[in-house]
């Protein structure tokens, strides 16, 4: 079998087809791809680089050269469309990722205020979007991901989660107003960073979890607005994965209706079992982000190649990398699937 380039391969396992070895791939958004470690060597620090094109293009591209990891995966948070309906955004500092510190809504009823995004004028979307552009002509052979935040999630950046949950149960119908207000949102960001040159889409929704929500009403609040992305995503050519934080083993079932090619699984859910439970899916993750952080590289190296053994459709961190993690301790995950036999 010919070697593949890094989005050959990505693809290929995405529609179950043949490949030389499994990827590894680190995607960005609420899943951060960045270190410290790289910032000092580019010059391209946060906060600095979430406002900066340039700059993101810099230290994505190097965190891909450095680390192994076979994609570039921007922005390194999950605040941007929040920022740009309103939400205000604190940007951090080298290790810490922006954080909304105030919410533009009160109660859900009040989501008939927001307006509607202009990916091309509001808050940081545009420079995602030129960032994008960048990119894909850097690195043409690369993958690079587009990352949306699923639309449970974008609520409870956009109200306190508590309000949210409540009103779940009090209001539905007005919840379901403002992710079906979300949702179609969504998508038109998401067309945009298609027509600046992503090659597939990462729905992060962490708020989604069936810890918080249980299979009933995952699947009214949570199944159906990730399906609509989807499928826009899809009749444009552009494959899904979609990431639930938390123990997803209370949802299996609803997940077993995602449109997504592929579902991105936490740290602590075992991948054989989930193997089982949702066998039409390919499965990506899972090693733990707090490993690889804080290493040893030996066990970092053990936790991969049993994720390999175990089937792992696409090796990944389970929630992304912290910044503080050492570039070594990435490589020690991205080698081994150049390394590993069946």
């Amino acid at each position: 079998m010919n070697i593949m380039t890094e989005k050959e391969r990505l693809f290929k396992v995405l529609r179950g087809e043949s490949v030389d070895r499994t990827p590894v791939i680190c995607p960005g958004g609420m899943m951060t791809m960045a270190s410290r470690e790289v910032m000092v060597q580019t010059g391209c620090y946060w906060p600095a680089v979430h406002r900066d094109a340039e700059k993101m293009a810099t230290l994505s591209v190097a965190m891909r050269e450095k680390t192994g990891v076979e994609n570039i995966g921007i922005p390194f948070c999950m605040t941007v469309e929040a920022e740009a309906l309103g939400g205000e955004v604190e940007d951090g500092d080298e290790t810490t990722i922006p954080g909304i510190v105030n919410y533009p809504l009160q109660s859900v009823e009040q989501w008939r205020d927001l307006k509607r995004l202009n990916p091309y004028k509001d808050g940081r979307l545009p420079t995602i979007l030129k960032c994008t552009s960048i990119l894909k002509q850097k690195v043409p052979d690369t993958p690079v991901v587009g990352n949306l935040v699923g639309p449970l999630s974008l609520a409870t950046s956009l109200i306190d989660a508590a309000i949210l949950y409540k009103a779940i149960k009090q209001y539905p119908k007005d919840v379901h107003n403002l992710l079906k207000f979300l949702t179609d949102n969504s998508i038109e960001y998401g067309k945009a960073l298609v027509r600046n040159g992503t090659d597939l889409i990462v729905i992060a929704d962490p708020s989604a979890t069936g810890e918080i929500l249980g299979p009933v009403l995952f699947k009214e609040f949570a199944l159906p607005y990730l399906n609509d992305i989807t499928t826009s995503m899809h009749m444009l050519g552009k494959p899904v994965i979609v990431h639930i934080c938390g123990d997803i083993r209370s949802i299996c079932k609803p997940l077993r209706e995602l449109s997504s090619e592929c579902i991105s699984i936490d740290s602590l859910v075992n991948i054989k079992k989930m193997r089982n439970a949702i066998p039409e899916k390919k499965l990506m993750g899972n090693v733990s982000t707090i490993l690889l952080q804080n290493g040893p590289i030996s066990k970092i190296q053990v936790v991969s190649k049993n994720l390999l053994t175990s089937g792992i459709d696409i090796l990944a961190p389970a929630c992304g990398l912290s910044a503080r993690t050492p570039v070594k301790h990435i490589k020690a995950m991205s080698e081994i699937v150049k390394v590993y036999t069946t």
